[in-house]
């Protein structure tokens, strides 16, 4: 009977000693170790092409100050844009939790509107004043033969360039028209995208080195800037972590220290801040580990923290001390580097749910 407490006192200090292991606080330097192998860089190759009600169809990379970039009037022309973001593996099927606008650079319709608008009023003047040379021009030759000799080379020459401007005028007269029935807001834009990623402690020498992926589900929630996308060969690499967002593959939902978060806790933040750029090491890329405490109580769409993030990160995971996944990084607060914000783990639950 002894012997057999001893058994069962000692299976329960081990359970408890693992329960213990399994709740521990871990450092920073912990934390990067264990996770960062599942956090991805994205790379999104993308421009956009713009169709008028005519079937017309023009092409540009973005839009800044206002002002479409890159504009072409034929795909082989275009320069393709290149934009860097976050992503970390939720499955072992190589699918990969982001932002939605990492993965689709949406522009505003309106801007496209008004930028086609004022390029339709810009055409419309060049034509009025093409129209109107047309008949300054005609009108002095039609004046100078009426007084001339008509038999005359120089006044057959004349007849001609007469000739020609009667049908520059009707040119421009149509071309004005044509414009005037263009209704600018039934312009189609689209996005053409493409993405791939890299892993933690590769080499990146060009967009040939990142994995091909595809987005596979997007946020309906304007609200709740999620996307999920998947490796193109459905398999998550061997080894590499993946992020438990207490949900299981039924949808059945398992509480754990992320459901717990108070003012002033630590968290964390692995991404790739300024995407390349800050990533290349001689070791290949390597994410980077930011922290900072909640500030602010959490709403139904947003956690406010104060990790420091610059440009690329958006997507990346934000864990607490534990290691459990909280948040994904998805807006900075404009004007500082400080207080960011995250998309909590109830809407990641709810996104991911089956």
């Amino acid at each position: 009977m002894y012997k057999r407490n001893l058994i069962s006192a000692a299976f329960l200090a081990v359970l408890c000693l693992n329960l213990l292991s399994c709740t521990r606080e871990k450092s920073a330097e912990e934390i990067y170790n264990e996770k960062a192998s599942g956090v991805v860089m994205i790379l999104n190759e993308h421009f956009y092409s713009v169709t008028l009600p005519t079937g017309n169809t023009f092409y540009f990379t973005g839009i800044e100050d206002g002002k479409l970039q890159n504009v072409a009037f034929s795909q082989n022309q275009i320069q393709t844009a290149y934009s860097f973001g976050t992503g970390f593996f939720v499955d072992k099927y190589g699918g990969i939790l982001t932002n939605r606008h990492v993965v689709n650079h949406y522009v505003k319709k309106s801007d496209v509107v008004h930028y086609v608008q004022n390029l339709l009023t810009a055409l419309a003047s060049y034509a009025q004043e093409r129209q109107e040379k047309a008949m300054y021009e005609g009108g002095r030759i039609y004046q100078y033969l009426r007084q001339s000799d008509m038999s005359d080379s120089y006044s057959q020459a004349l007849k001609q360039r007469l000739y020609e401007l009667s049908q520059e005028y009707e040119e421009a007269q149509s071309y004005i028209a044509q414009i005037k029935r263009i209704d600018a807001s039934q312009i189609a834009v689209r996005c053409h995208g493409k993405i791939g990623i890299a892993y933690n402690d590769s080499y990146v020498t060009g967009p040939s080195d990142f994995k091909p992926c595809t987005v596979e589900k997007e946020s309906e929630d304007e609200n709740v800037d999620l996307a999920l996308i998947r490796l193109s060969d459905k398999q998550t690499p061997e080894g590499a972590a993946i992020f438990n967002a207490g949900i299981d593959s039924m949808g059945n939902i398992h509480e754990n220290t992320a459901d717990k978060l108070t003012l002033d806790q630590q968290l964390y933040l692995i991404g790739y801040n300024q995407g390349i750029a800050l990533a290349s090491t001689t070791e290949g890329i390597k994410a980077q580990l930011t922290s900072g405490k909640i500030s602010q109580k959490p709403d139904q769409y947003r956690l406010l923290y104060t990790i420091p993030i610059l440009q690329g990160s958006s997507g990346s995971p934000v864990v607490n001390s534990y290691g459990d996944l909280v948040a994904v990084n998805f807006a900075a607060v404009s004007g500082t580097q400080s207080f960011n914000f995250g998309i909590p783990i109830h809407q990641i639950r709810a996104f991911l749910k089956p």
